[in-house]
C-alpha cells in the first residue's frame, strides 16, 4: 500500500481546520438574528459545497431573503473568527512525516484560494502548504472530481496514485470520482449508509487514517 501512494491531497475546512463548527454556529446565529426558525438540516446540505453551488439550496429555503442572510452569516462568522483559527489535531505532525518521506501533498478546498491562505495563516499552518487549489480555480466544484484532478495535475502525479483525505460527503464523492484512494475523517456530519457503499476508508483522526495507509511512522 505504501509504495502505491505517491502524493496526498487534503480538504481543508473540517479536516485540517476546525472551522465547520464555526460556520455552523454562524449559520445558527444568523438565523436567530434574522428571526428565522432553526433549520440545522439546511446547513448540513451545504457542507463541502462551493459557494456558487450552495446558493440555490439557500434560495430554496430563503427566497428573496438569501442575500440578507448571506451577509448576516458572513458577519457572524467574522465575529466568531476574530482571533486564531483552531487546527485539527495531528496536522503539523502528519505534514512533517510526509515531508520526511518526500511525499508531496496539496490542499483541494471549496474555499476560495485567497481565503484558504488567510485561514491557514491564522491557524498557524501557513508555512506547511505550498500547493493550494481553491474552489475558484475550477469550473465544477465538489462533488465533481475537478478540484482533485487539478491538484494531482499540479503535483504531476497520476490521480490513481494519490490518497485523498476528506471530511464531507461531497468531498468524498469528488475524491472517489477522481480515482483516488480516499480516507474520510467525519467532522460534524457522520457518513450516510449510501456513502459507505463507496467502499472508502473511514477513520476517527488524521493520524489514524494515515496509519491505515502506512503514510506515517507510528
Amino acid at each position: 500500500m505504501k509504495q502505491a501512494i505517491k502524493a496526498v491531497i487534503f480538504d481543508m475546512d473540517g479536516l485540517l481546520l476546525d472551522t465547520e463548527k464555526v460556520y455552523f454556529k454562524g449559520y445558527q446565529n444568523a438565523r436567530t438574528a434574522m428571526g428565522l426558525a432553526p433549520y440545522d438540516a439546511g446547513f448540513m446540505e451545504l457542507i463541502g459545497l462551493p459557494i456558487p453551488a450552495g446558493r440555490p439550496l439557500l434560495e430554496a429555503h430563503l427566497g428573496a431573503a438569501t442575500d440578507a442572510f448571506e451577509a448576516q452569516w458572513e458577519h457572524e462568522i467574522r465575529q466568531l473568527m476574530t482571533a486564531r483559527i483552531p487546527a485539527k489535531p495531528g496536522v503539523r505532525r502528519l505534514m512533517t512525516q510526509l515531508q520526511d518521506q518526500q511525499i508531496p501533498y496539496a490542499i483541494a478546498t471549496s474555499t476560495f484560494t485567497s481565503k484558504a491562505h488567510d485561514h491557514l495563516e491564522r491557524a498557524g499552518l501557513g508555512d506547511l502548504f505550498d500547493t493550494i487549489i481553491g474552489g475558484d480555480q475550477v469550473q465544477n466544484g465538489k462533488p465533481a472530481p475537478d478540484i482533485y484532478l487539478k491538484a494531482a495535475s499540479t503535483l504531476k502525479i497520476d490521480p490513481r496514485l494519490c490518497a485523498a483525505f476528506e471530511d464531507s460527503e461531497n468531498g468524498v464523492r469528488a475524491a472517489v470520482a477522481a480515482g483516488m484512494t480516499t480516507v474520510q475523517i467525519p467532522d460534524i456530519k457522520p457518513p450516510s449508509d449510501d456513502l459507505r457503499k463507496l467502499g472508502h476508508h473511514i477513520a476517527d483522526t488524521l493520524l489514524e487514517g494515515a496509519r491505515h495507509l502506512q503514510l506515517n511512522e507510528t
